[in-house]
């Protein structure tokens, strides 16, 4: 990923995740923004240059050229033999079609090389199609975050 390109994704990152936010935490879209922001910032302080962080174009190469099918943002730790994915993303129009899944086998397959033994991630509660993806991928639960809403 470029540095023109970062910007960008960090701008289309910001706005997804306060929408996440905004919709699974109820908070008014500008609370759950500035939340998403300094999530983002404090995770990528120095941008590109930002210790353990990669992220990636995801790109689909086919005869007629290269078409940007998604993003990948992933937090791998080789002393601590650790892998987290900060965000794993498809444009709507690539979604469905076992993409997600084939990008999973090729970090599984890259990280195994470096020699990292486990991939952690977050998923929202209300994401059912991707938790059932990664279950069936051999992603198990390992802790879990309720709430009760007293007002509704």
């Amino acid at each position: 990923m470029t540095q023109e390109e970062y910007i960008a994704y960090k701008s289309w990152m910001v706005e997804d995740y306060a929408k996440e936010i905004a919709t699974n935490y109820r908070l008014a879209i500008e609370d759950a923004r500035d939340s998403s922001n300094k999530q983002i910032e404090s995770m990528l302080g120095q941008g590109l240059s930002t210790p353990h962080q990669y992220l990636y174009n995801i790109i689909l190469s086919k005869e007629g050229g290269e078409t940007y099918i998604g993003y990948l943002w992933i937090e791998a730790e080789d002393e601590r033999k650790r892998c987290f994915i900060a965000d794993i993303s498809l444009h709507e129009q690539f979604r469905h079609q076992g993409w997600g899944r084939k990008i999973l086998e090729i970090l599984e397959s890259d990280m195994k090389q470096r020699g990292i033994t486990r991939i952690g991630l977050h998923v929202f509660a209300k994401n059912h199609i991707a938790q059932k993806q990664y279950t069936k991928m051999g992603y198990q639960l390992i802790g879990m975050n309720m709430q009760k809403w007293l007002t509704d």
